[in-house]
C-alpha cells in the first residue's frame, strides 16, 4: 500500500506538472490567468492520477500506462524548449 501511495504521489505530480507546462506553452492568454489555469489544471490532475493509480490492484498496469504518458509529454517538452515545436 505505501508503494503505491508514494509512486502515485510522485509519478502523478511530475506528469501533471508537465502536462500543464505542455498545455500552457499553446495557451494564447495573458501569463497571470496561464499561472492560475496551470494551478488549478495541475492539482486536478495530480488528483486525478493518484486516483488512477488505486483503481487497479497491481501497481504494474497504471505505471506502465503512466511512464509512457510521462515520456511522451518530456519529449514533447524537450521538443517544444528545443524550438521544434512552436
Amino acid at each position: 500500500m505505501w508503494r503505491k501511495t508514494l509512486l502515485s504521489f510522485f509519478i502523478g505530480l511530475v506528469l501533471s506538472v508537465s502536462i500543464t507546462l505542455n498545455i500552457n506553452h499553446f495557451l494564447p492568454i495573458d501569463v497571470d490567468i496561464k499561472l492560475l489555469a496551470g494551478y488549478i489544471l495541475g492539482f486536478l490532475l495530480w488528483a486525478g492520477l493518484i486516483t488512477y493509480f488505486f483503481c487497479f490492484e497491481t501497481i504494474k498496469k497504471p505505471l506502465l500506462r503512466c511512464l509512457s504518458a510521462l515520456f511522451i509529454s518530456l519529449v514533447l517538452n524537450v521538443l517544444i524548449k528545443m524550438g521544434v515545436v512552436a
